[in-house]
């Protein structure tokens, strides 16, 4: 099939509909183009810059005719950043596409037909939601005309540019981050160049400052900040300590991770303890979590437990099941679901993540819990023992990371065979994958389908599927 665009031509097509993941949809006859940031009912001018055999990929140059739906974004880095997609379209009309985006990734990709996807539960806050936000340092600051010309082009403290790994945009504040974010950033910035504190270059690999994280605990109003920087010259941050902690009366912890490594990981191998404590504590429910610097938690606090709620929902447990907790990070499904089942076993990779795991279990004083640091794809292969040892599953909670289930981790939820799974996952693109894998090779349907949207104004929304056996 000839194709009807070639890679770096100029076209003008109107944006009919989003697709999953963000783009724009348009068409030339039945060709499909997905174009970066556009909006249904816009008319663009737009350059081609990827062709395959059944689409094309293309980014705007110019909007010629406004979407109908088209709002006036509040964060004046929003045409420049790429954080957040959807800050330009109503929050309704987000959730609305967001909605048949998972429908139709059921039908279509998954092959399931018409089933039911209840409508999205909308978050409580859609501005200032994350507890987590990771800044990065630049000594190449992105170039957006005369937006903020005055400040220098050699230093930069904000977000990567939109698909340019080694400059970022320099950031007076984010609207999406806590609310304490414009007086770090400012106060960081100013100190860091007050003494020449050199951003570090990902190309060359010179340089010191990487990259600024903040997290907040929603619940108990408590901040951590933390200095990731290349090599250890920690008591060079004294006076910017003693200036946080005089405007910031919630400054609860300031750490400095030494990070070596040259990819932009923010796990280090030497953490240093500049202010306060080495974590933070943070309420969920009747639970208290024990927040690290490496501790994975979910970004967005107000609505996680919304989504444990319907977890447990799902899960409908009795007092004498027992529960497998696969990719169980640290531990907070598991230890929500602890109260109301017989045992919960959570499985995990990465070890620091157990290590938080097991004492927020502690902190709790929850003593039928138990968590097993692995490899899922490998661990069952490499210790078959564990089917002997371990009480099989009566429910099984599947949480993986964005990629899904390994292919052979299915046969082995298969084979363990629980009377009823709950799968959570933020890219319903691959669960539905793995869904449709697990369904082929086992007796169980599809019962509840409920979107959960923790990232507003981005093009993610986390969904909960239950599975049960049909015999």
């Amino acid at each position: 099939m000839e194709k009807p665009v070639n890679k770096g031509q100029d076209i003008s097509v109107e944006i009919e509909d989003l697709a999953f993941g963000g783009a724009g949809i348009s068409r030339i006859d039945d060709f499909i183009i997905f174009v970066k940031n556009g909006l249904p009912g816009q008319k663009v001018n737009a350059r081609i810059t990827k062709v395959k055999s059944s689409f094309a990929e293309a980014r705007i140059l110019k909007v010629l005719k406004k979407s109908p739906l088209q709002d006036d974004a509040p964060c004046p880095y929003f045409e420049y950043c790429g954080g957040c997609t959807f800050q330009n379209l109503p929050y309704d009309k987000q959730l609305e596409y967001l909605h048949n985006q998972v429908k139709q990734l059921y039908r279509h990709l998954g092959g399931f037909g018409p089933v039911e996807v209840q409508t999205p539960i909308r978050s409580q806050d859609i501005f200032r939601y994350r507890n987590k936000m990771e800044f990065a340092f630049s000594n190449k600051r992105w170039l957006t005309g005369d937006f903020e010309s005055h400040k220098p082009d050699d230093f930069a403290l904000g977000l990567r540019a939109p698909g340019n790994f080694w400059k970022a945009i320099d950031l007076n504040d984010c609207l999406i981050a806590p609310e304490e974010t414009a007086v770090v950033l400012a106060a960081v910035r100013n100190f860091a160049r007050k003494i020449h504190l050199i951003p570090y270059d990902q190309k060359k690999h010179e340089g010191f400052l990487r990259h600024l994280i903040l997290r907040k605990a929603r619940n108990t109003n408590q901040l951590m900040i933390n200095i990731v920087t290349s090599n250890d010259q920690h008591r060079i941050f004294q006076p910017l300590i003693d200036n946080l902690s005089a405007i910031l009366n919630n400054l609860t912890s300031v750490v400095n991770t030494i990070s070596r490594s040259l990819s932009e990981t923010t796990i280090g191998e030497k953490q240093h303890i500049l202010f306060g404590k080495d974590h933070i504590i943070e309420n969920l429910g009747d639970l208290t979590f024990k927040i690290s610097p490496a501790s994975f938690f979910q970004t967005n606090t107000v609505m996680a437990e919304a989504l444990y709620n319907i977890v447990a929902k799902y899960a409908a447990l009795k007092n004498t099941d027992v529960v497998w907790d696969l990719y169980c990070g640290a531990g907070s499904i598991a230890l929500y679901l602890a109260e109301q089942a017989k045992e919960v076993i959570g499985f995990e990779i990465v070890k620091d993540a157990v290590k938080d795991a097991r004492e927020n279990a502690a902190l709790n004083r929850i003593e039928n819990v138990r968590f097993i640091e692995g490899d899922l794809d490998k661990l069952f292969g490499k210790n078959p023992e564990l089917f002997d040892d371990l009480p099989k599953p009566d429910v099984m909670i599947i949480d993986p990371p964005r990629g899904g289930m390994h292919p052979k981790l299915i046969p082995v939820v298969a084979q363990m065979n629980p009377k009823s799974i709950v799968y959570v996952s933020c890219n319903p693109s691959t669960q539905v994958r793995d869904i449709k894998m697990l369904i082929e090779k086992s007796n169980y349907t599809i019962d509840n389908i409920q979107p959960i949207d923790l990232f507003p104004h981005t093009p993610h929304i986390e969904v909960v599927t239950s599975l049960v056996r049909t015999d």
